[in-house]
């Protein structure tokens, strides 16, 4: 009985898939898995910003050199106020911002997007350092194992996408 039901829930999902219907509750938005890493980093934001950022997921790790005016750091290509380094079972992006004019400090943001055959578990480990290219100081500096929230954007279904997300808040700047 248990067997003709698996069967017959997998014969309309191919009949859907055939249809071109949407097979979750009528939606079809997908999602990815990602994490989202941002904060001040304690650097005032009036100041011109220069910085050297390592971002770790589980030991693979990704850099970038990045400036608050593009073209300002010597290197090869240029620094921007955005970078992309790609790891061993993913990629992270990094950005440099000030968009906020209440905000006194220069922001941070990494995003991780892992490869589509990679999963994300809990237990994770993410480590951020960030130093001033200028004066060699540490400015950011932290790990942390996380877990993550599955984020189900149609409902719940068994041919539902979901998918793992987390966001993690740099610790402030005075923290540290």
């Amino acid at each position: 009985m248990l067997r003709a039901a698996v069967a017959g829930t997998a014969l309309l999902a191919i009949a859907a898939l055939i249809a071109g219907c949407p097979l979750c509750n009528g939606n079809d938005m997908g999602c990815g898995d990602s994490v989202q890493i941002s904060g001040p980093i304690g650097l005032a934001a009036n100041t011109p910003a220069h910085i050297e950022v390592r971002v770790c997921w589980n030991g693979r790790c990704g850099e970038a050199t990045l400036g608050s005016d593009p073209g300002d750091l010597p290197s090869s290509p240029g620094p921007a106020n955005g970078a992309n380094a790609d790891v061993d079972g993913g990629r992270f992006g990094f950005s440099l911002f000030d968009v906020d004019p209440t905000s006194t400090q220069w922001e941070l943001s990494i995003g991780f997007s892992p490869d589509v055959d990679t999963e994300l578990e809990d237990g994770d480990v993410y480590s951020v350092s960030v130093i001033d290219a200028d004066t060699q100081r540490e400015l950011v500096s932290f790990e942390r194992s996380i877990s993550y929230l599955e984020l189900q954007p149609n409902g719940e279904g068994p041919f539902c996408t979901s998918c793992n997300v987390a966001e993690i808040k740099l610790p402030p700047p005075a923290a540290q």
